[in-house]
């Protein structure tokens, strides 16, 4: 239940800032429509298939960015006194990570669902 409370806060905390989650929407956005609108090139379905690791190493990359910012502001040192496990915490992150990555994933077949 903590992990969960973490993790809902984290999501909460990327998605106040409209260019964490601008650039989380903007990669599956851009992969499907350039492969809605040249649907016959090898190379586009290439990127396509690029995409859902793309999204997962932007959604680590944020992750870990949040996680830089919360030890240098202190936020990082107030968790760790507090009486909440290591393995919590990780399971936070982690979850955090497999939501943004599910509402990619979302974004992205939605728009070829749409298309094909």
């Amino acid at each position: 239940m903590q992990a969960l409370c973490l993790a809902s806060y984290n999501i909460k905390r990327i998605f106040r800032h409209r260019p964490m989650w601008v650039l989380l929407l903007a990669v599956p956005l851009a992969a499907a429509a350039v492969r809605c609108v040249f649907w016959s090139s090898h190379a586009v379905l290439c990127a396509a298939y690029a995409c859902p690791p793309v999204c997962a190493l932007l959604a680590w990359a944020i992750l870990h960015m949040q996680r830089a910012i919360d030890a240098e502001s202190g936020l990082l040192a107030g968790i760790a006194s507090s009486p909440l496990s290591d393995s919590a915490l990780l399971g936070s992150r982690l979850l955090a990570g497999v939501l943004i990555f599910g509402m990619q994933m979302a974004v992205f077949a939605s728009i070829l669902a749409i298309r094909f």
